[in-house]
């Protein structure tokens, strides 16, 4: 358990945020750093969270004239009380929550606010705190290995309207020092409520990438990230949706073509996503076989039916899932994951297990925790390891 790592505070708004006391600012109120004029003595962190030897987490909130500081963790129900400590600042130490990734909402004297010393995602459609229990295994965490690079890119989506789409490209280490060498690419989608920025930042995706790439766990790869809220201007602030999987595999499948080294070729492309961003990568998928031959479904609430409807939109893949023999022709790779505490897990597990039943070549995979991101993390890190082989 390595308790300091760095990625465990990290976040997009600060790689390394390092806080000095608030009672002992470097710069106090009324001046600034050109009115400041001694050098800087060095000081000790304050952070919003630190791993506790043995188990555990100590989580620091600076409130000055709060009369009370609680936290909740979503999805639980249990008020977490935090006790004053010394120049301001309320601390609480638990041994009580579960090791991984939590979103967390503070409320101080009953009002709802942030700890600007904890990391923040775009989660729950919210800017939102979240914090991370160290815990035995650490396969997402930030380690001594190469690096790979992350780029922002923006294209303009003609199916919604020429508005700007815009994508988070993960390359591998290496990929800037060999221009012959070409990639093969996973397409990532995020959930409901999040974003583009959900899967490197909560997901911490480009690390697991790292350290497989690093182990020899999986092959070099570049991965997508696209926004999968897709719509069209009606005219003012009214929109309409558009089919995410669409936007996906028409216009930025061939955008990452064109400006990456990608081996853009089924065969050598995948398609995954998380609950909402799953069924998206499900039907980007079997819609568009000619576009993805792997594909990964973690934790989706469509389930892993052969015909239905997707919020009002029908589907029917019978043709792709005529015969098995057809199927698995087709479709290289079939993963699908839940969490075993997830309500999904029940209807999801039994669909796959009929398909199984009958020949299909589709895998299923469980991991400990309900619709959360120490589930998805476990889930791209195993569906990664499949690919491309």
């Amino acid at each position: 358990m390595n308790i300091y790592d760095q990625s465990y505070n990290s976040h997009m708004l600060c790689f390394d945020p390092l806080y000095r006391s608030a009672a002992k600012p470097l710069f106090p109120p009324g001046s600034s750093p050109l009115s400041v004029k001694k050098a800087d003595p060095g000081f000790t962190n304050v952070p919003g969270s630190r791993g506790i030897a043995g188990g555990g987490i100590r989580i620091s909130f600076y409130a000055p004239d709060a009369h009370s500081v609680v936290m909740t963790i979503l999805g639980q129900e249990t008020e977490y009380a935090f006790r004053p400590d010394e120049d301001g600042y309320w601390v609480l130490e638990t041994a009580g929550i579960a090791p991984g990734f939590h979103y967390v909402r503070f409320a101080v004297d009953g009002v709802p606010s942030y700890n600007p010393h904890l990391p923040v995602g775009y989660g729950c459609d919210d800017v939102i705190n979240y914090i991370e229990v160290p815990g035995e295994d650490e396969f997402f965490l930030l380690k001594d290995v190469p690096h790979g690079t992350l780029h922002q890119n923006l294209f303009r989506s003609a199916l919604c309207g020429g508005r700007f789409r815009n994508v988070w490209v993960y390359t591998p280490p290496g990929y800037e020092k060999h221009p012959e060498k070409r990639y093969p690419a996973v397409f990532v989608q995020h959930g409901g409520g999040e974003d583009e920025t959900g899967w490197f930042w909560q997901g911490r995706l480009n690390y697991i990438l790292d350290n497989l790439t690093a182990a020899g766990e999986c092959e070099e790869m570049i991965a997508v990230c696209m926004s999968g809220t897709t719509c069209r201007s009606l005219g003012g602030e009214e929109f309409e949706s558009v089919p995410a999987e669409d936007v996906l595999a028409l216009e930025c499948v061939p955008f990452i073509d064109g400006l990456y080294r990608t081996a853009a070729d089924r065969k050598t492309r995948a398609v995954c996503g998380l609950s909402l961003g799953g069924s998206h990568a499900r039907h980007a998928a079997h819609r568009h076989p000619d576009v993805f031959a792997h594909l990964g479904v973690f934790s989706s609430g469509a389930g892993f039916k052969i015909s239905g409807d997707v919020m009002g939109t029908p589907f029917d893949y019978s043709d792709l899932f005529a015969t098995p023999e057809h199927y698995n022709s087709v479709m290289k790779t079939t993963f699908i994951s839940c969490g075993t505490e997830d309500m999904r897990h029940v209807y999801t597990s039994e669909q796959v297990r009929e398909l199984q039943d009958r020949g299909y070549n589709i895998t299923y995979h469980t991991y400990p925790g309900d619709h959360e991101w120490n589930v998805w993390r476990c889930s791209a890190r195993d569906f990664v390891k499949t690919l491309f082989h």
